[in-house]
């Protein structure tokens, strides 16, 4: 097999160059000034980089709280969006999920845009700021639900010659069966890129059936029309179709990208990371490699046309999407500088490719993995691909000298389970019935949150999870059932993973021990099937069951939603739930760290230092520090020597040294820190910003804190 795939190069040079020489005259969306942050990720290269210094390793300790904004208007959900900040104005995302500017000095609202419904849960960071050559046109785009909006950036207002005055639904250029819209849904949960007058943008789709196909698509930003689409799973007779069983659109979805793109505006080359294929677990019904799921795809960002991919999971069937954005780079590698596309992945790798000829920096080996399934009729990919350098940056399978030593009795317990239940520990061991523990797991390794870029010494940084987690499938028929668990249980089974068995939560999930009280049984049992956020759908329960989580979740008596009770997913299985495997303490089964924070050398391909990320309360209540944590989001660099980052579930925003990972300054914040910061200048001073998620323990309403020197 081969490791890249590309169109004929010759072609392509002579395309590329007619790409540069007519790009030059085009109006740039992005900006170069350091004193903003114009991009979710500071730029369309995804470098989380800034080049201001006035906050730097010998003054951050200085750093202190200089305005705070809550929304306390609503009990909003979380925030996964770090501001924009362009022409002295700050592009937020309100826990209500509304859209608003504030003020950079004072936190005040200038203005808010409220989306047509509020019916709509979303996870989003789907906002693009075009910023124009007059000064006086910049527009924001922003998708919420199934809506794609375009606005005046000074006022908020809809620009009513764009679609529907001032909407395109987001279903636009898809194809689908109009009779399954009550069961499909559709948004975007990262950003696009602009590109010239194109809007390039992925989307977020169902990761179980029914599902879309997660097509990506190019708008013309000025009217809202489709201009081209990119068909991540290939039609009959296209590049990729025979990787799939017959008709793979019909009844195969997902292959999406809800993670963010990277632009290489010169070359004209869009980069996009996408996800595994709906269903995620079991894929008896999508035999082959699946190509273009799990991908690194680099297209011609003019046409839509597939330059090269690279497929980092074949025929996935662990959930691991490639959910961090890729980083574009400068490599000095074997002498010569070479431009460079990167990506960290939930296998905790990093991927190095050409970015023009999709060759693989650092040698990568197809390595034979497990292929024994007890699923009826899947068929696991006999291979995986593997960099061999740098080394991963979390641990590979849950092997015994990993075990916890929490208590004097954690390893044997462990030991024992795996004996008992004939788990399987390996990092590619299929999904089963009877289940496995899996190292790294489906939170990763790296995430969503992504690495940041320091260009000038050419060292990468990147947030790990290194958590095992229980894997297991079960029958849909025999969740029919199980009806008479009770609520309480059933909460067990599928919430307390995340959510806690008090529902207090963590970082991987919220406080609903007093907010889901308030809500009506409609919006919890929406909540429940379409999912919100990093939740995933549970439509796949009897609505009888759902039933019993809702009484549970409200405090009072069982009252029948619905009679019927039937299974809504249309696979033969369903994923188990996420369940980070604990010992009988409570503490995750595995030695610390828990999280980690890394720093990679990119030139040489070599891990310079790992450290701590978080601190896990348990562990520290029995005097153990340094332990890290699970965490969620990402961090960013500065040119003052600084890594600013948020995620972990103690509250804390911290400032770590680039050259050697220690920590300089920490804040405990009322809430956690899901989003990446955002740094920016205003009259030679330096500010941090970072969102902060609604808490149910400080009665925090969520919103946005900035630090300065001052």
């Amino acid at each position: 097999m081969k490791i890249f795939e590309r169109n004929n190069p010759f072609i392509s040079v002579i395309f590329l160059t007619i790409v540069v020489l007519c790009d030059c005259a085009m109006p740039k969306p992005d900006s170069t000034d350091p004193e903003e942050w114009a991009y979710y990720n500071h730029d369309p290269q995804n470098s989380k980089f800034s080049a201001l210094d006035k906050i730097d390793t010998g003054n951050v300790v200085q750093l202190k709280k200089i305005w705070q904004f809550e929304d306390t208007t609503v009990d909003g959900s979380g925030l996964f969006f770090n501001p924009i900040v362009v022409r002295g104005k700050m592009i937020v995302l309100l826990p209500s999920n509304h859209l608003a500017a504030l003020d950079l000095s004072t936190g005040r609202v200038l203005w808010q845009f409220v989306p047509d419904t509020s019916n709509t849960y979303n996870w989003s960071r789907s906002i693009n700021y075009y910023k124009s050559e007059d000064g006086h046109s910049d527009l924001v785009y922003f998708i919420f639900g199934a809506g794609l909006y375009c606005l005046h950036a000074e006022t908020g207002l809809r620009v009513a010659s764009f679609g529907t005055q001032g909407k395109v639904d987001f279903f636009e250029g898809l194809e689908y069966d109009s009779t399954k819209l009550d069961k499909i849904f559709i948004t975007s949960n990262a950003p696009g890129v602009i590109y010239k007058d194109l809007f390039i943008v992925g989307s977020k789709v169902p990761d179980e059936l029914p599902s879309l196909p997660g097509d990506i698509r190019a708008f013309n930003r000025i009217t809202g029309r489709i201009a081209w689409t990119f068909h991540t799973i290939p039609k009959p007779g296209e590049y990729g179709a025979e990787t799939w069983g017959p008709n793979p659109r019909e009844k195969n979805g997902g292959a999406n990208c809800w993670a963010g793109m990277a632009l290489d505006e010169k070359r004209g080359i869009v980069f996009i990371p996408t996800a595994s294929p709906s269903f995620d677990f079991y894929g008896a019904d999508r035999p082959g490699q699946n190509l273009f799921g799990n991908c690194l795809l680099a297209l011609d960002a003019n046409t839509g046309s597939r330059l090269w991919h690279f497929q980092t999971t074949h025929h996935d069937l662990w959930d691991r999407d490639n959910g961090s954005p890729p980083n574009l780079l400068t490599v000095n590698h074997n002498g010569r500088d070479i431009d460079a596309v990167g990506i960290v992945t939930k296998m905790a790798y990093l991927y190095l490719f050409n970015r023009e000829t999709g060759e693989p920096l650092f040698p990568i080996e197809e390595v034979p993995v497990d292929t024994v399934s007890t699923m009826p009729g899947e068929k696991p990919w006999p291979t995986q691909p593997i960099p061999t350098k740098p080394a991963p940056f979390a641990r590979q399978g849950f092997k015994p000298e990993y075990f916890s030593e929490a208590t004097p009795t954690s390893a044997q317990y462990i030991k024992d389970e795996i004996q008992k239940h004939g788990y399987k520990t390996g990092i590619y061991e299929p999904p089963s019935l009877s289940g496995s523990l899996l190292l790294p797991a489906a939170h990763g390794g790296g995430n969503w949150g992504g690495a940041s870029l320091n260009p000038h010494t050419n060292v990468l940084f990147v947030n790990s999870n290194d958590l095992p987690w229980y894997f297991a499938l079960v029958e849909n028929k025999n969740l029919v059932n199980n009806n008479n668990l009770s609520g309480q249980a059933l909460f067990k089974i599928y919430c307390s993973s995340c959510h806690g068995t008090d529902m207090k939560g963590s970082v991987a999930a919220p406080d609903i021990s007093q907010k889901v009280i308030s809500y009506p049984e409609s919006k919890i049992e929406t909540i429940l099937k379409k999912g919100v956020g990093p939740m995933p759908s549970f439509k796949h329960l009897p609505p009888i069951q759902i039933n019993h989580i809702i009484s549970y979740l409200k405090g009072g008596p069982s009252q029948d939603i619905h009679t019927e009770a039937k299974v809504q997913n249309e696979e033969p299985y369903s994923f188990a739930g996420y369940d980070l495997y604990k010992d009988t303490s409570g503490i995750f089964a595995i030695k610390p760290p828990f999280g980690t924070l890394t720093a990679i050398d990119l030139n040489k391909g070599e891990n310079l230092w790992q450290v701590p990320l978080g601190e896990n309360d348990k562990l520290l209540k029995l005097g153990l520090k340094n332990s890290g944590d699970f965490n969620r989001g990402g961090g960013i660099a500065t040119a003052g020597g600084l890594i600013f980052i948020g995620a972990t579930g103690d509250k804390k925003l911290r400032a770590f040294d680039q050259t050697n990972g220690a920590v300089l300054w920490e804040y405990v914040l009322p809430g956690t820190a899901t989003s990446i910061p955002t740094t920016y200048g205003i009259k030679g001073k330096q500010y941090v910003t970072v969102a902060v998620n609604p808490d149910g323990e400080t009665k925090f309403k969520g919103g946005y804190i900035t630090f300065g020197l001052e």
